[in-house]
């Protein structure tokens, strides 16, 4: 929660909750000595390239709603910060929206400190003036935040603290005056004057930040994940079905469309790899495997059939498909890892992160060697 040190106007603030401090001190202790490699001590600070770059691991994945997960990307490269403390933040404080602690739910409730919304601002810290212990009103963006950080990260004209794309934008600048990305102990310790709160956050946004997959596959499940949400689905035209890898590793799809085959082939490209236009070509491997239903394998790509995974399991960036045939009778998408696929799909009203378990069963997989686009 916003403390008083960024808003003169701001009573006393709290400490983390006890059961939240549970729930990460275990997993603080174990990374401290990571983290201060990572942090360069109490006062340093992860350089952008490394962090604020970093693809999100299988468990942010897993734990991180996806709409949430696209807003602390963004709330994040708007402010330069790193995503995965913002990530953290939302996470101790309300679990990404989910928690039913007063305050975090249901919306318009406070808790016992005076902290409301996703991202537990004081009302006085989010707009100056506020009460302590009251909802701020929803209104305009303050120009300063002297005024208090009230932000419209929808872009509607207004400023809702219980708006997750207002809450979020709202934390990501709040980090950004108080020191991130220079020295996120500072930022942290500005959001809630609490050691314990700070360990906690940085503890959170360690396991959250990650690569999904080596290498190549890093680069093909952070562009697969850094879409979500951007696109609607459509089958055909106009959706930009990519040009030349080379094109694709450039540039940004036309349009606000997907469909499932054009999102692998952009997210492959990253790699290096033309994976095919449709999704019988995706499962012919561009023509390196045979256009049948049997199992195939090359020193480039291996196929499997059927509704189990290879053996060993999934591996990130695995493209299993539900039907090969072109148009709505075939279907595939990327596998993540902890049990989650991303994909474009109809049904996910375009390109969306979910579970594999209780969705369509698949009809097999194709795994690529990373090595053999690069």
């Amino acid at each position: 929660m916003p403390s008083p040190a960024v808003a003169a106007t701001a009573p006393a603030a709290r400490t983390i909750s006890r059961p939240a401090l549970a729930a990460a001190g275990a997993l603080a202790l174990l990374l401290l000595i990571v983290l201060g490699g990572l942090m360069g001590g109490l006062a340093g600070a992860p350089s952008l390239s490394s962090l604020e770059t970093a693809a999100p691991s299988s468990a942010a994945i897993a734990d991180i709603p996806a709409d949430y997960l696209v807003l602390y990307q963004r709330a994040a490269a708007a402010y330069g910060i790193d995503w995965a403390v913002l990530a953290a933040i939302g996470k101790i404080e309300c679990d990404h929206g989910q928690s039913h602690a007063s305050g975090c739910n249901p919306p318009g409730t406070v808790n016992a400190e005076g902290a409301t919304g996703p991202m537990q601002f004081l009302g006085p810290t989010w707009r100056a003036g506020t009460p302590l212990g009251a909802v701020p009103a929803i209104g305009p963006p303050t120009s300063s935040t002297a005024q208090g950080y009230a932000s419209d990260g929808d872009e509607d004209g207004l400023a809702n603290v219980w708006d997750p794309a207002d809450a979020i934008f709202a934390a990501a600048r709040l980090l950004a005056a108080n020191g991130a990305p220079g020295d996120y102990q500072t930022a942290l310790y500005a959001y809630n004057p609490s050691q314990a709160y700070v360990n906690a956050v940085l503890a959170q946004a360690a396991q959250y930040r990650g690569a999904l997959g080596t290498g190549g596959m890093a680069a093909v499940l952070g562009w697969a994940v850094s879409h979500v949400g951007r696109y609607s689905y459509n089958l055909g035209p106009p959706t930009d079905r990519g040009g030349s890898v080379q094109e694709m590793q450039g540039s940004e799809p036309s349009g606000s469309t997907c469909d499932c085959s054009m999102y692998v082939r952009w997210a492959m490209a990253q790699a290096g790899i033309d994976v095919g236009l449709t999704t019988s070509t995706q499962w012919t491997a561009s023509g390196l495997l045979p256009s049948d239903n049997m199992a195939a394998q090359t020193a480039q790509v291996s196929r499997g059939v059927g509704p189990d995974p290879p053996a060993g399991g999934y591996q990130p960036g695995d493209i299993i498909f539900f039907g090969h045939d072109d148009g709505p009778s075939g279907h595939d998408a990327l596998w993540l890892g902890d049990g989650q696929i991303v994909q474009c799909s109809a049904g996910g009203n375009g390109s969306n992160i979910r579970p594999l378990a209780g969705y369509v069963t698949p009809t097999g997989w194709v795994r690529w060697s990373i090595a053999a686009g690069s």
